[in-house]
């Protein structure tokens, strides 16, 4: 569990077996040891048995594939549009298996976990076997069974944040310094309706058109406290220069930090914000019950 990297060599021959519940195994052992770590290797592994002439092997390759490339870019994954076009595919595919479509419409749904501000671990932030995860997927692996299983998956979902907090348990007003392009750990662009296509401009001049638009990208990038910081994104993450706070621990760890106030003045708190979601409205006077009666039938 501590050496992703290793799985896919261990598990090549066996995602080659002649036996199709051998071939399943390995997809799925493939998406849950390298979860959330976008490996090469795995995915390659997985790319010709999303294929596969058995329904349940493609259904475990799809899924097997969110796992592994849950919270990716194209930066990090170059293949993360190719497989999130296929899970689209085999969706919209009316003359599809039902068990693949399954796992496409689950892979869709691992990718886009938490709104992308999630992934998968087995661990804590300190490199513990985190129980609680181990459970939920062990029990999600068993949605063959019974469909509601896979509600389990949520267990495993660890929150991919920096959390700034001062003395007393606040969040003051501070800037993280992300040193890398903006791009490389981005959210992906929104869905796009398919517009009619204009007679007048060609596809070349679009293009032409877009890369006059583009402006140079930073190397860096501040992110306001809290922060959506992705793993790979924590080992280039550091406290400006300028900051009065200082973290008791390494930033690399993520999750919730204390902050050390280095300067006498006036903290700034971040305004708690009211939460969007619907109203509990008012319950209306219910009417009284009925006065005892006997019902007669005629």
């Amino acid at each position: 569990m501590g050496t992703p990297e290793q799985c896919p060599s261990v598990v090549s021959l066996l995602s080659e077996s002649y036996n199709p519940h051998v071939r399943y195994g390995a997809a799925m052992a493939l998406g849950i040891c390298c979860a959330g770590t976008g490996n090469k290797e795995a995915i390659n592994l997985l790319e010709p048995m999303t294929n596969d002439p058995v329904n349940y092997v493609r259904q475990g390759a799809l899924i097997a594939s969110a796992l592994i490339m849950i919270q990716q870019t194209e930066v990090t994954c170059p293949k993360v549009n190719q497989f999130r076009q296929l899970y689209s595919k085999v969706i919209n595919d009316k003359h599809d298996d039902v068990m693949a479509k399954f796992g496409a419409i689950l892979a869709q749904g691992i990718l886009d976990a938490g709104g992308h501000n999630v992934t998968i671990s087995l661990q804590s932030r300190t490199g513990h076997t985190h129980m609680p995860s181990v459970v939920g997927v062990l029990v999600f692996t068993q949605f063959w069974f019974w469909f509601p299983l896979s509600h389990f998956l949520s267990l495993a979902y660890t929150p991919t944040c920096v959390i700034g907090l001062n003395k007393d348990l606040k969040m003051p007003k501070v800037q993280y310094k992300s040193n890398c392009k903006p791009s490389t750990f981005a959210y992906p662009a929104p869905l796009e309706v398919p517009k009619e296509k204009e007679k007048e401009k060609d596809e070349t001049e679009k293009k032409e058109e877009k890369e006059k638009k583009k402006e140079p990208e930073p190397n860096f990038q501040l992110l306001d406290n809290p922060a959506r910081v992705m793993p790979a994104q924590l080992k280039v993450l550091t406290m400006p220069e300028t900051c009065r706070y200082q973290p008791f621990k390494p930033l690399s760890i993520g999750g919730i930090i204390i902050l050390k106030d280095t300067s006498e003045d006036i903290e700034e708190l971040v305004e708690p914000v009211a939460a969007h979601g619907p109203k509990i409205e008012e319950e209306e006077q219910e009417p009284e019950p009925p006065e005892p009666f006997e019902y007669i039938d005629d």
